[in-house]
């Protein structure tokens, strides 16, 4: 099995790797950091512009699956929002850059590497509260509405890609709270047992995948395997 991990510096990216390598997959990473005692072959990008994804897109081997860790929640310089009068355009901006734009770009950018008459999973880590459907609690403004973007974004584009990749699926994936910097600072108010490490999250993620077929393209799937609403 060929997997390409994106993202693959933070602690679940990590993790994934660590997780198909030890499956017997070859694995290629792609990262902002170079992770040099990480199995696999490691490709550093200063950046996931389209620039840099065609300079590497060569060198990528076809991947039987692709995996997508990209996602911000909060930066040094912003939180998630809980009010109306807490949204501003530059965190709205940042939030749908990497949530959503950055996500359809490298499937935009990278469907050259990927096979059309084969099986082939691309999978983007997606959230829960992106759904619309279930958002009962409503704040963190940008961030729901960023992960309901990109949801619309991969259904729109499994549709099209049906005609021209028969085999592929496009899934958007809830992985649950996963004890990374993406969490850390909403941990304490987690109910117990609901905190799960990178290497329970990317084993889950790996069972999600390892039974999604084309005919599952466009769904959006907690890490249990579950259906979600969009």
């Amino acid at each position: 099995m060929q997997v390409l991990v994106i993202g693959a510096g933070g602690g679940l990216g990590q993790a994934l790797v660590r997780y198909y390598a030890n499956q017997g997959a070859t694995v290629q990473a792609l990262s902002r950091q170079h992770m040099s005692d990480q199995p696999g072959q490691w490709f550093t990008l200063a950046d996931y512009s389209l620039e840099s994804l065609q300079a590497i897109r060569p060198q990528l081997q076809q991947p039987d699956v692709v995996i997508s860790t990209l996602g911000i929640l909060h930066t040094n310089g912003f939180m998630p929002e809980k009010r109306l009068a807490d949204v501003n355009l530059e965190q709205l901006e940042q939030t749908f850059h990497v949530n959503a734009v950055l996500p359809i770009l490298l499937l935009q950018q990278l469907l050259p590497v990927l096979p059309n008459k084969a099986p082939c999973v691309w999978a983007q880590l997606s959230a829960k509260v992106g759904s619309t459907t279930d958002n009962y609690l409503g704040g963190w403004y940008s961030y729901r509405a960023s992960k309901a973007a990109l949801n619309m974004l991969l259904k729109t584009a499994s549709i099209e890609l049906k005609r021209t990749h028969k085999q592929l699926c496009i899934a958007a994936i809830h992985p649950g709270t996963t004890d990374t910097q993406l969490s850390k600072p909403f941990q304490q108010r987690l109910p117990a047992g609901k905190l799960y490490t990178p290497e329970q999250s990317a084993a889950r993620i790996a069972a999600v995948i390892h039974n999604l077929t084309a005919e599952n393209s466009g769904g959006f799937w907690h890490w249990d395997g579950s259906a979600l609403p969009y």
